[in-house]
């Protein structure tokens, strides 16, 4: 496995994209607020009350986004949701850092500048870069890509390194399972099972501690071994190889399947042709089928879509890259002249492809998250409106919102997230059909779609 070290001009170009694409990012973020998910930490967890950072979220291990999330509550409170924000695109960045440095080392500056200027526009996962709950599916990928570097290392303090970054992860995240998966292969597949088997077994255990004692409370939508979970999963992992395919290639999920199956034969060919893969890519395609093979098993029959929210194709594309990187393997900077600049203007074409299809991405979701902020800003508006309607039971929980009888108490403790104390202009009015609606819920108690 090949190094190459140092700031140079690749290193330079990532820097100057970060600088000037993560306020961009921080920027569109401008006018939303928490949504869903977020107000369970919001309404439930505590830094004061120990008891409230190990029992799941869903199906997650979230200790780490709970303390992190608790912290920005305590500290700045509801008035502004830039400071949430602001975690959420942090994290992204350091992952696009991160990606560079496993993808360098194993395929040159070349591959890992372009692999990180995609994601560093990665529209096709922007759950992950306008909702600030997904600090956890962020921090978790935090871990692993630097679980990757220390697994680099072959001295004590990087195997000490490697189960740390692991445990992080799964205390973080339930896609840290899948990342854990590929760790695990990799190692095994480099031969470097039992040098290694205190770094994995220690968090896998301490894993399975926390799941018998917390987590398999937290599994409630049906059971993973039931016939019907078990046949979504041969769907949820084509589907989703798709969607990393075609994000990553800009050609979109359809063609994605092209694409994947594409990687597929290349992979064969290389496996015919050397009698062997490289073990990164093995262990990263092992980590991709893990994650929707998980999300098969649990959320597959929730409704229609669900592999496909943009939060799963982030992650997966990350392990598609990095498998990808390793396929490759090194491609050295061309000589001057016209091969080099033939080469350069097909690797820019192809660039452009996946950065022009995600750019337009970007912008949808942000459009799609102010919408939701309309929604969460209408429901926070009528709840905290007195009298009540006499149909309305106060301690009946809104679904995107806590019930009124919460939500008062807590923007009496935190401050209201109806508007936006650090960009009061960025909030948008809320539109009189979405207030309508919202106090249509309220009255009648429709159960409200996430």
């Amino acid at each position: 496995m090949r190094t190459d070290r140092g700031v140079d001009r690749w290193t330079g170009a990532l820097g100057v994209a970060l600088v000037v694409m993560l306020p961009v990012l921080l920027w569109l973020g401008r006018g939303m607020t928490f949504f869903a998910d977020e107000w369970a930490f919001i309404e439930s967890r505590s830094l004061g009350d120990p008891g409230t950072w190990l029992p799941p979220h869903n199906e997650h291990w979230s200790t780490l986004p709970i303390l992190v999330y608790r912290a920005l509550v305590e500290s700045v409170g509801l008035v502004s949701y830039i400071p949430y924000l602001a975690v959420v695109v942090g994290l992204h960045g350091l992952i696009v850092v991160l990606l560079f440095l496993v993808v360098r080392r194993v395929s040159g500056p070349i591959v890992a500048l372009g692999a990180s200027i995609i994601l560093l526009a990665f529209g096709s996962g922007f759950e992950n870069l306008f909702w600030g709950f997904q600090i956890g599916y962020l921090g978790a990928t935090v871990a692993w890509l630097a679980a990757l570097l220390a697994l680099d290392r072959r001295d004590p303090l990087g195997r000490a390194a490697v189960a740390v970054f692991l445990l992080l992860g799964l205390a973080t995240a339930g896609i840290a399972l899948a990342f854990f998966v590929a760790v695990a292969v990799e190692t095994w597949l480099r031969g470097r099972a039992r040098e290694l088997l205190v770094a994995i077994g220690v968090p896998g255990g301490i894993f399975l501690v926390w799941f018998v004692a917390f987590g398999r409370f937290g599994v409630t939508t049906r059971s993973p071994l039931s016939v019907g979970a078990l046949l979504d999963v041969p769907g949820a992992i084509v589907r989703g190889l798709g969607n990393a395919g075609g994000a990553i290639t800009g050609v979109g999920p359809t063609l994605g399947l092209l694409a994947a199956a594409a990687i597929a034969a290349w992979a064969a060919f290389r496996l015919w042709r050397d009698r062997s893969l490289s073990p990164r890519f093995v262990g990263a395609i092992a980590g991709t089928v893990t994650l929707y093979a998980l999300i098969g098993l649990t959320r597959g029959n929730q409704f229609a879509g669900f592999v496909d929210y943009t939060r799963y194709t982030y992650v997966a594309s990350i392990l598609l890259i990095v498998g990808l990187s390793a396929l490759v393997g090194w491609v050295d900077v061309p000589a001057p002249g016209r091969p080099r600049l033939a080469g350069l203007a097909i690797a820019g074409g192809l660039l452009a492809v996946a950065l022009v299809y995600n750019i337009r991405l970007l912008v949808a979701g942000r459009e799609l998250f102010l919408g939701r902020a309309a929604m969460t800003r209408a429901l926070v508006t009528v709840a905290l409106e007195r009298p009540l309607p006499p149909s309305t039971d106060p301690d009946r929980t809104l679904i995107l919102v806590p019930s009124p009888t919460s939500l008062e108490r807590i923007v009496a403790a935190y401050g209201s997230p109806l508007g936006d104390s650090i960009l009061p202009g960025a909030v948008q009015a809320i539109p009189s059909g979405v207030l309508a609606e919202a106090r249509r819920r309220l009255a009648e108690g429709a159960e409200l779609p996430r």
